[in-house]
């Protein structure tokens, strides 16, 4: 059984859709929850990789919050830089301030303030995580994650 996200805005939307997987596959066993929608992010989606700082932070030799910062930093960062909307809103707020002629130890105290992984969706997260996983991995430190 293969799970997925459903997100209709009507009753009558629903049931097309409803009417439509049962036409595909009369036969298939389908699993529905219907959840009050919110716009807040679950906290797994944070704690996954923040549960992992304190072994980045023993592998860098660095304290939580350099590791904490050198993640949004290097991982982070990026992301948001490749989002087709959010990437030239942040780069060009951050240009503006004279961000990108700050050195780089002024830019990692600049994570500090700066919200990185908070911006993200879903996506973003999924991405980091699975970023985070194969460049520690390769270097082997090896970031359990079962989602």
């Amino acid at each position: 059984m293969k799970d997925f996200l459903l997100t209709l805005t009507s009753l009558k939307e629903c049931k097309l859709k409803l009417n439509e997987m049962f036409n595909d596959n009369p036969k298939g066993k389908f699993r529905l929850s219907v959840i009050k929608w919110t716009n807040k992010r679950s906290l797994p989606a944070n704690a996954v990789y923040q549960s992992w700082y304190p072994a980045i932070a023993n592998e860098l030799a660095l304290t939580i919050p350099e590791a904490t910062r050198y993640i949004k930093y290097t991982f982070g960062l990026p992301i948001l830089f490749a989002h087709e909307y959010i990437g030239p809103i942040i780069g060009e707020g951050l240009l503006a301030k004279g961000y990108f002629q700050l050195s780089y130890e002024d830019k990692l105290l600049e994570m500090e303030r700066l919200p990185v992984t908070r911006l993200f969706d879903t996506k973003m997260h999924n991405r980091l995580r699975d970023d985070l996983q194969n460049f520690f991995g390769n270097i082997g430190l090896n970031l359990e994650y079962k989602g």
